[in-house]
């Protein structure tokens, strides 16, 4: 199924423009990780009101997500460079207009307006990045090993952030925090590769009116959606992990172990997405992605354990280790079922989904936690993942006949087998 000589890390990087790629990348990930706990601390600071700080940055995430497919629609149309720049110069000028009104202390209305605003046209750099991926090293083994970097890169920097942002509110104020968080998106953007990359020979799609009948959002995201359910069930459970274990560790003597539990889960699917892109797997990637979502719900099935045994966390860290992978393979799973010219919109789904999950799990954990046994609330996630993954392998869907029913004719990425 795998052979350990696989896909080089170093050969990834040895690409033209990959270090670019990487560093762009990277930087609007941090921004990501710090924008939304900045938000939450420039407003509060502003306004006096943790409830206008939480509507702030839930009109921030609300529209990031929701406008996801159409700001990867307009990359699709114009292109890496000239949509994010687009989306850039949206992005620095509705920031600079955030930042003034929180520095002015406007009314929490027109701050939360803001905030839904600057979500609106927040440059889906990450999106790109997995699309650009693909045209520089192209769709065989060494995307995989691509993807998995960028997943790690992901998963590492998603820990960084927010320390960051409270080491800057600390230390100077939250407007800074927000808008070194606003700088770096816009430095990301600037620091994009151009056209530069070479364009891999890429899954084919039917012409004339087979081909017009995908220009719709709703049918690409039909094609790609088993493969994002499954995505969405991760969001869940780390949404309602992300409120669960804090609660745990007040429950033992305080939150200052929150963050280093918290991270426990992050750690292991970076030491699995490590091990994953080392890899070349020759297996189909329907039946790989089955198997990952199955051992994933074995993962997450022993966490409700924690809830009477502290002992126990080092469980979060198993069940991370599968994590990674199953991003990785989603991604592929989508770049295959969707035709050329959609495949940056089609990435945003994937993230989507995973956010949209998240945001539900946190508030359903916030409202359980304080009514249930945390016993119940670690067991939601192992209910999630397993059910999402009793129907991937009941339903046995399989990407060339979810690309056929929406009208592209998909070749699927061959992996020649190694004896």
């Amino acid at each position: 199924m795998a052979n350990p000589s696989g896909g080089s890390y170093r050969e990834v990087l040895s690409r033209h423009a990959a270090r670019h790629l990487l560093a762009a990348a990277g930087l609007a990930r941090l921004s990501m990780g710090m924008v939304g706990l900045a938000l939450v601390l420039s407003v509060r600071e502003a306004t006096g009101s943790f409830a206008a700080a939480g509507f702030a940055a839930g009109a921030f995430a609300l529209t990031a997500g929701v406008l996801a497919a159409v700001r990867g629609r307009l990359i699709d149309l114009k292109g890496h460079r000239r949509g994010l720049w687009v989306l850039g110069a949206g992005y620095a000028l509705v920031g600079c207009v955030l930042l003034v009104l929180v520095i002015t202390a406007q009314n929490p209305v027109a701050l939360i307006a803001a905030s839904g605003m600057l979500g609106a046209v927040a440059p889906p750099v990450s999106a790109a990045t997995r699309t650009a991926w693909a045209d520089m090293v192209g769709r065989g083994p060494l995307l995989s090993t691509a993807l998995s970097l960028d997943t790690v890169t992901e998963e590492l920097l998603s820990l960084v952030g927010p320390v960051i942002t409270g080491f800057l509110a600390a230390t100077g104020s939250p407007v800074i925090a927000l808008t070194v968080a606003i700088g770096l998106e816009v430095l990301a953007v600037g620091l994009f590769p151009g056209g530069s990359m070479r364009t891999a020979a890429a899954p084919t799609t039917t012409t004339g009116r087979e081909g017009r009948r995908l220009h719709s959002s709703l049918r690409v995201l039909i094609a790609a959606g088993p493969a994002l359910v499954p995505l969405l069930a991760v969001g869940i459970g780390f949404g309602i992990l992300d409120v669960a274990v804090p609660a745990l560790a007040l429950q033992h003597g305080g939150t200052a172990s929150a963050g280093w539990m918290l991270a426990l889960l992050p750690a292991g699917s970076t030491l699995g997405g490590l091990f994953y892109g080392h890899r070349t797997w020759s297996s189909p990637l329907a039946k790989r992605y089955r198997w990952l979502c199955l051992m994933l719900a074995v993962g997450f099935a022993p966490l409700p354990l924690m809830a009477w045994e502290p002992s126990a966390l080092p469980l979060l860290f198993v069940a991370g280790l599968v994590v990674a992978p199953t991003v990785v393979t989603c991604y592929l799973l989508v770049d295959e079922v969707t035709p050329d010219g959609r495949k940056t919109e089609a990435a945003t789904w994937v993230s989507t989904f995973n956010n949209t999950g998240t945001a539900a799990g946190s508030a359903l954990s916030g409202a359980l936690v304080a009514g249930f046994p945390l016993v119940v609330v670690f067991t939601l996630p192992a209910v999630a993942v397993t059910a999402t993954t009793l129907g991937m392998v009941l339903w046995q869907w399989h990407p060339a006949r979810s690309g056929a029913a929406s009208g592209s004719v998909v070749r699927p990425v061959r992996v020649p087998r190694r004896h």
